[in-house]
């Protein structure tokens, strides 16, 4: 996978963490420093776990000894797999009549925690399927910040919008990252 990949998936998650910090935080209005930490907090732990998640891949990756991409094609169909299934884990509740999203109070501190695990399943899934797909030679500082970096300001976009309750469309911004999500598998599969 190519270092824009994994931009555009950092952007998608990113999307992901805009909406739900703008729900949460017309809910339950907080202050913007702190806002800025927990978006922070929240984006730490999502990149920590896309990382590990995409060690444990590589790992688990399918090759020959005498010959690493053999199973190039294989490996690709289940970061392909992985991708499509936390696409429409992504986005199916907001196509309903009536979507039920997750809402975390955000002033209560004991939330947090299971906010930032929560958030962090969709990266998690899609970590372990880019784990496959990725070299050992990718591995670098640079995926984690880029990630960090991107989900912390969109995480923080997200309190001040849902703070002054900014009128906006949910479901074309879930659209714009499962689109993301789907070019990016599409992508590695073309790519095998």
């Amino acid at each position: 996978m190519h270092i824009a990949a994994y931009i555009v998936l950092s952007l998608a998650f990113a999307i992901s963490n805009m909406l739900l910090f703008r729900r949460c935080a017309e809910h339950a209005p907080i202050r913007l420093t702190r806002g800025l930490w927990l978006s922070f907090f929240v984006a730490a732990v999502q990149a920590a776990l896309f990382m590990g998640s995409m060690a444990i891949g590589n790992l688990l990756r399918f090759e020959l000894p005498d010959n690493p991409d053999a199973f190039r094609q294989a490996n690709a169909l289940i970061f392909f797999g992985l991708a499509i299934f936390v696409m429409l884990r992504m986005l199916l509740p907001y196509l309903r009549r009536e979507p039920k999203l997750p809402l975390f109070d955000l002033t209560n501190d004991k939330i947090h925690i299971a906010m930032a695990i929560t958030a962090a399943v969709n990266p998690l899934l899609v970590g372990l399927g880019a784990g496959f797909v990725a070299t050992s030679a990718q591995f670098s500082i640079v995926l984690p910040l880029v990630m960090l970096v991107l989900m912390w300001l969109f995480g923080y976009w997200g309190v001040m919008l849902g703070r002054r309750k900014v009128e906006m469309r949910p479901r074309r911004w879930m659209v714009i990252a499962a689109v993301l999500l789907l070019g990016t598998a599409i992508a590695a599969l073309v790519n095998a």
